[in-house]
């Protein structure tokens, strides 16, 4: 049982990494959704995605999650968690706190994709997935899967 779980979670990495580094061919008609870092004032502009589609802010936010919610650890190439696994539902809202020690941004492979970008220090943003499926969400840098949502 322990060697499937194991192979499961091997191809589960496989497939992530290949689907980060493969080729630009995804459709640009879905628009992007970004949060910004709370202190990106006098620092550099985060790279731009190649996409020619119209993005999406998604604000950073400064109360309590009503719904679930994920802690982020970025340390240098250290990421944590690895590969949560989180049942959500069509359109709930998912909070990311996200404590790190670069700048950096989160891509989530929903339909449409989805991006949270983060700065240096703490960044609380929000998000919904609108359809549903397995989401991974990984860290762009190291390409880490942080997350597996169940989205329902």
């Amino acid at each position: 049982m322990r060697s499937v779980r194991l192979i499961a979670v091997a191809l589960t990495t496989v497939l992530a990494l290949s689907a980060c580094s493969g080729s630009n061919d995804e459709s640009t008609d879905a628009p992007e959704a970004t949060a910004a870092a709370p202190d990106d004032s006098g620092s550099a502009p985060p790279e731009e995605s190649p996409s020619t589609s119209p993005t999406q802010s998604v604000s950073p936010t400064e109360e309590a999650p009503a719904g679930p919610s994920i802690e982020v650890r970025i340390e240098g190439d250290r990421v944590a968690p690895n590969a949560e696994e989180l049942a959500l539902a069509v359109n709930e809202t998912l909070v990311w706190n996200i404590t790190s020690d670069r700048a950096g941004e989160l891509h989530v492979h929903s339909k449409p994709e989805q991006y949270v970008e983060f700065g240096e220090g703490e960044t609380r943003a929000e998000m919904t997935v609108e359809t549903p499926g397995s989401v991974e969400v990984e860290d762009h840098e190291t390409r880490a899967v942080v997350a597996i949502l169940e989205v329902r």
